[in-house]
């Protein structure tokens, strides 16, 4: 089986896809065999004709590979929510668990190393019974939380790092992502108040990108903050 690590987050929009593309591309130029996964996506729209996740469309731009889509991302809903919700919503099955771990085992036995990012916070809902938590535990992957410095985030990376913590899943390190230019006395000290709470490594802060583009040197310069590779 591969290796390879689990993208979470605190909140929606809070820049797990770029981090997990510039990880992939960082972690490329010492592995051959890698790809990257979206297993639940939602969104207003499908993004293009080979991508109906927007999310997905960057992950792959980080790295070369040629897969299927359906495996990357098993399960893609038409409207910006939860899983479930956008399931229910649109009278469609939501996702199933056992199916989207098909997906990843076939993923796993097929590359050397697996990045893949999670959708919203880890106790956003995928069906009835099950919530993006559940996925993790049967990755059985070490998951890299992305966090932000905004006021508000320190208790949501609390209460994500205690579920992770009780429920078995091992834990990286965290990223503080979207760093403002002139951060304020409380911002520049929420990554050593976010180390001294978790006890964990805070891997990288990355500022506040403005205009940036999807590409190689975008990916370079988030992956250069990062102090992450795939041997620690």
């Amino acid at each position: 089986m591969s290796e390879g690590v689990f993208v979470t987050g605190t909140d929606t929009g809070i820049g797990k896809t770029l981090i997990t593309a510039s990880l992939a591309w960082k972690f490329s130029r010492e592995i051959r065999k890698i790809c990257v996964m979206k297993p639940f996506a939602t969104g207003n729209s499908e993004y293009s004709n080979k991508f109906r996740s927007k999310d997905l469309a960057i992950l792959a731009r980080a790295i070369k590979f040629e897969e299927k889509q359906e495996n990357l991302n098993p399960y893609f809903y038409s409207l910006p929510c939860s899983p479930y919700m956008a399931s229910s919503l649109l009278n469609l099955p939501p996702p199933s668990l056992r199916y989207a771990i098909k997906k990843f085992k076939l993923l796993q036995k097929k590359y050397d190393y697996l990045l893949v990012e999670g959708i919203g916070g880890i106790m956003v809902p995928l069906n009835p019974k099950h919530t993006l938590l559940d996925f993790i535990k049967l990755t059985k992957l070490e998951v890299v939380i992305v966090t932000t410095p905004k006021l508000g985030t320190f208790n949501h990376t609390l209460l994500t790092v205690k579920i992770c913590k009780s429920s078995g899943i091992p834990i990286k390190g965290l990223v503080v992502n979207k760093m403002p230019p002139h951060p304020s006395k409380v911002e520049v000290v929420i990554p050593s108040f976010i180390q001294e709470f978790t006890n964990l490594p805070i891997l990288g802060v990355i500022p506040t990108l403005h205009n940036f583009k999807i590409n190689e040197s975008t990916f370079s310069e988030i992956s250069r903050l990062i102090d992450i590779d795939v041997k620690n």
